[in-house]
């Protein structure tokens, strides 16, 4: 099954609070919601991802420098909404808070993920460390967060998806969707130096029905039918 991007929100906030929530945006049942959420603190985390079609939220990976935070969640397989929105609660109250999600269809809706890693540093490049795929379709999905805004663009082979808000951002996710296994990492381009940090994770694509498939369903509809 084919890897395609639906659709992405972000939402960025400055003041201290104890949550985040993206815009609402249409989700379809049975797609693949990715989530990053940043935020500036020397402890907090991400304590819970909710939506309001109470799908259920798997924690990635997260990546720090000098208090910049930026963590990866995920759902699978998820049950639609028309107007969805997700919400990121923290430990402690925080500041300087993004969130992105972004919708893709075709991904495994049993263990989609299959790759991540992390970057951090100071610099106009914002890089995640390397993965080596294990399936040859999949999409490979970075953020990354920055504190406060600078005009975002997407590296090589990639593609910008959301902005955490108009530009200048404080952070973005960016995509690419690859055929083949390998080695793969991620980069951004700001235009300015600032302190950064980023996450690429990857997530396979779903079985296509075969033959035998096929035919299951065919002999369903047809002993539905009173044909068999």
């Amino acid at each position: 099954m084919a890897i395609a991007y639906v659709n992405g929100v972000g939402n960025y906030e400055s003041a201290s609070a104890t949550t985040i929530a993206a815009p609402a945006a249409n989700h379809t049942t049975g797609n693949l919601l990715v989530v990053f959420v940043g935020f500036h603190a020397a402890t907090a985390t991400v304590s819970s991802i909710a939506d309001t079609a109470g799908n259920t939220y798997t924690y990635v990976a997260s990546a720090v420098y000098s208090s910049n935070r930026i963590e990866c969640w995920y759902a699978k397989n998820i049950t639609g909404n028309a107007n969805n929105v997700v919400t990121a609660t923290f430990s402690a109250s925080v500041n300087y808070r993004t969130i992105t999600v972004d919708q893709y269809s075709g991904c495994d809706p049993s263990a989609p993920l299959d790759q991540y890693n992390t970057g951090s540093g100071n610099s106009k490049t914002p890089t995640t460390g390397n993965i080596t795929t294990t399936a040859a379709d999949e999409v490979l999905v970075a953020g990354v967060y920055l504190r406060i805004g600078y005009n975002i663009t997407a590296g090589t082979n990639y593609t910008l998806r959301t902005l955490t808000n108009s530009a200048p951002s404080a952070g973005a996710s960016e995509d690419r969707i690859v055929s083949a296994t390998g080695t793969y990492n991620a980069t951004f381009s700001l235009d300015s130096a600032i302190y950064w940090a980023s996450i690429i994770a990857s997530f396979k694509a779903g079985a296509a029905a075969g033959p035998a498939a096929v035919g299951s369903s065919m002999a369903a509809k047809m002993m539905a039918a009173g044909v068999l």
